[in-house]
């Protein structure tokens, strides 16, 4: 059960007063009803990600009236990464949802040192009932080659969940780390990389010469 209370004030003002009290400013919404603004205990929302995700579904008890509400999006402070805002969606347990589920990548440890995984999505997109929403996907990436990729189609859920991005998304590839590097010079220097090596190239080639 998470307690929220309803507020007046909206705004960016009333927002951080919110925040000064140790509280976090939200906003509940649904199909049956027009947009609350909540106040919440932080430590409260917290409590809940660390056990269910930020896709949680639970109860939310508001003035004495008690709704079934998913976690939709969680705001953070982008030096600290304390939560600064949060928003919940009401939702029937009898009407079917859309939810963003976060991908935790597994067996990296036992990839080449000399490989990076390139992640290209970090969460996706499915639609189902709201009890069957998972907290998060795990892919393991421990067998994959270098040059290899991963796609949304090789992502396994149950039938109970429909996968709404697309089959040929990629999600991950494996590259070389000295790949990362290259592309590391390439954007400090502004050079392309045919350049930088043909440049290499050419400054070998004249200490040779001399």
């Amino acid at each position: 059960m998470l307690n929220c209370e309803l507020r007046d004030d909206i705004g960016s003002g009333a927002a951080h007063r919110i925040r000064e009290k140790g509280h976090v400013p939200g906003v509940i919404y649904g199909h049956h009803f027009s947009n609350y603004p909540l106040e919440l205990d932080s430590g409260e929302v917290r409590r809940v990600i660390s056990e269910n995700g930020e896709n949680a579904i639970m109860d939310v008890k508001i003035d004495g009236s008690v709704y079934t509400a998913m976690i939709k999006e969680v705001q953070r402070d982008i030096i600290g990464g304390q939560i600064t805002h949060i928003d919940l969606q009401q939702v029937s347990q009898t009407e079917k949802i859309h939810a963003y589920i976060p991908i935790i990548i597994a067996g990296k440890d036992n990839l080449d040192r000399d490989n990076v995984i390139q992640q290209q999505i970090r969460k996706i997109e499915v639609e189902c009932y709201p009890n069957d929403v998972p907290q998060s996907i795990s892919i393991d990436v421990s067998a994959l080659m270098l040059g290899s990729s991963l796609k949304v189609a090789n992502v396994e859920f149950g039938e109970e969940i429909s996968i709404l991005n697309r089959s040929d998304e990629i999600i991950l590839t494996v590259s070389e780390a000295q790949k990362e590097i290259k592309d590391e010079e390439v954007e400090q220097e502004g050079f392309t990389a045919e350049q930088i090596l043909d440049d290499r190239f050419i400054g070998n080639a004249e200490l040779e010469e001399e």
